[in-house]
């Protein structure tokens, strides 16, 4: 497990916004003191994540991919299912 901590990957969270009450989303490389970026939406975020996947080299987190994903794909549904 102490070897999941050194190894880095590039993660997506939702975090809380320090100028509002809103929830938005920290793109991340763990173990980097590199800057964190922060989108306000789940599409954003996960293209950022593929961005910084290019730039980079690094792998994305799993949890993060699939989570971003579920998101997206309620999104999508609930708007089929207005029209």
């Amino acid at each position: 497990m102490d070897n999941q901590k050194t190894i880095k990957q590039i993660t997506a969270q939702l975090v809380k916004s320090n100028a509002s009450e809103n929830l938005v989303w920290e793109v991340s490389v763990t173990n980097s003191r590199r800057k964190k970026h922060y989108c306000k939406t789940a599409r954003k975020a996960l293209s950022l994540l593929f961005i910084l996947k290019k730039d980079t080299g690094l792998t994305i987190e799993n949890d993060s991919i699939r989570h971003l994903k579920a998101i997206l794909a309620k999104r999508r549904a609930a708007q089929e299912a207005q029209q």
